[in-house]
């Protein structure tokens, strides 16, 4: 009886609780316009057990480091209320012709900035970063959106958010 062959597939890595210097650089707070419409996807666990995935802009999450990260949510939102009750969540993104997936654990963090009043601020520690590529295939996008008011627009937005996030650090 023939077999079928069988393909091997490369698996995850996990890059420790490091981000790449490539996605340091992704999360910088610079080049915003560059990344006008690139979006990330974090999932958080509802109240009800499932998984609860929402957008992330590179116009709501800074990184301080490869360890330390801050993002701004809504105040009110799902994911702000599911972090605020289970601190832990993954963040999925491509980036380089990979997909990275950064497990995290989150905590609160109290800012009086103006610039993110209405929104939770949160501290990031990545946990486990995991790389997923394939030999032969290269992951060409994540997420993407267009802003019909146009990138200008967005990055005016993002602007004084990345700005506030940014000086949590100082």
């Amino acid at each position: 009886m023939p077999t079928t062959p069988r393909l091997e597939h490369d698996m995850s890595t996990n890059l420790g609780p490091n981000l790449p210097e490539s996605l340091v650089s992704f999360f910088s707070g610079q080049d915003l316009r560059d990344k006008a419409q690139v979006a990330c996807v974090l999932v958080t666990e509802g109240a009800d057990g499932y998984p609860h995935p929402c957008i992330v802009t590179p116009g709501e999450l800074v990184a301080a480091d490869q360890a330390t990260l801050r993002l701004a949510l809504y105040e009110n939102s799902s994911a702000s209320r599911n972090l605020r009750s289970r601190p832990a969540a993954t963040l999925c993104l491509a980036d380089g012709g990979a997909a990275y997936y950064v497990k995290a654990d989150i905590e609160p963090f109290e800012t009086k900035d103006p610039a993110l009043q209405g929104q939770a601020v949160f501290t990031v520690h990545p946990r486990h970063v995991l790389r997923d590529v394939e030999e032969g295939y290269e992951v060409t996008s994540g997420f993407r959106f267009r802003d019909l008011s146009g990138d200008a627009s967005t990055v005016a937005r993002w602007q004084p958010i990345v700005t506030a996030l940014s000086g949590t650090f100082v």
